[in-house]
């Protein structure tokens, strides 16, 4: 009777030991949006873009925001074989919340090159690409509601740095560098914009103030950047 115990104890134990091991040996890659330098300088020349303190006059203060991704797809090179692997209907991210995670995925281990992550963003009434909400500052110190809309379809792909995956949780670091989004941008771009309501909310969309909205549109690849680690 003792021997069967034994016995018994002995499997239940290697059964628990490699349950465990086949769990701790997981690696899965999620993905995390934030924001950087949410103040910028609005300068008379084109010399804008210099982040300072909220609530600076002459400024673009960003104050709250959401990311509507449709797909984000994480491709690279193991052992000399092509993989991907995609999160799709990624909505509703909020980038000031710097601790959330999306679209987690298992991943193999083992040594990754030549790594990629492409965003996909479709133009959508019900989930934008991208909204921006905050103040500009004039010189005088006027504070004027601002919110941006880009609703275009979007599409980017930043490249990574070589990584060895092991066991645990992988994060793709998408971030994005608000101060850039005005870079060569002056403060009639936004002095000199149609006006919305009783508070004269500066209102940029397609068809609202398109001339700054083109502007912004263009710069926002060059805002983007992606690390991938542990």
């Amino acid at each position: 009777m003792r021997k069967i115990s034994f016995i018994a104890l002995l499997a239940v134990t290697l059964f628990t030991a490699c349950t465990k091991l086949g769990v701790n040996d997981k690696a899965t890659l999620s993905y995390s949006f934030s924001l950087l330098n949410q103040s910028a300088t609005l300068s008379t020349e084109a010399a804008s873009g210099t982040p300072v303190t909220a609530g600076t006059n002459g400024s673009i203060n960003w104050t709250s925001a959401a990311i509507n991704i449709a797909k984000a797809e994480f491709s690279a090179t193991q052992s000399g074989s092509a993989i991907a692997f995609s999160s799709s209907n990624l909505y509703n991210i909020n980038p000031f919340k710097t601790d959330s995670l999306s679209g987690t995925v298992d991943i193999p281990t083992g040594a990754f090159e030549n790594i990629r992550v492409k965003v996909t963003m479709n133009e959508s009434n019900a989930n934008p690409p991208l909204v921006l909400n905050g103040t500009y500052i004039e010189g005088s110190g006027t504070n004027i509601p601002v919110v941006v809309t880009l609703n275009s379809a979007l599409s980017y792909t930043k490249e990574a740095q070589q990584i060895d995956v092991t066991s645990g949780k992988y994060i793709a670091k998408v971030t994005v560098e608000l101060n850039a989004l005005v870079k060569g941008l002056t403060a009639a771009d936004f002095g000199q914009t149609t006006r919305t309501g009783s508070k004269n909310t500066i209102m940029v969309n397609s068809t609202t103030n398109r001339a700054l909205y083109d502007k912004l549109l263009a710069r926002l690849p060059n805002t983007v950047s992606v690390k991938v680690s542990k």
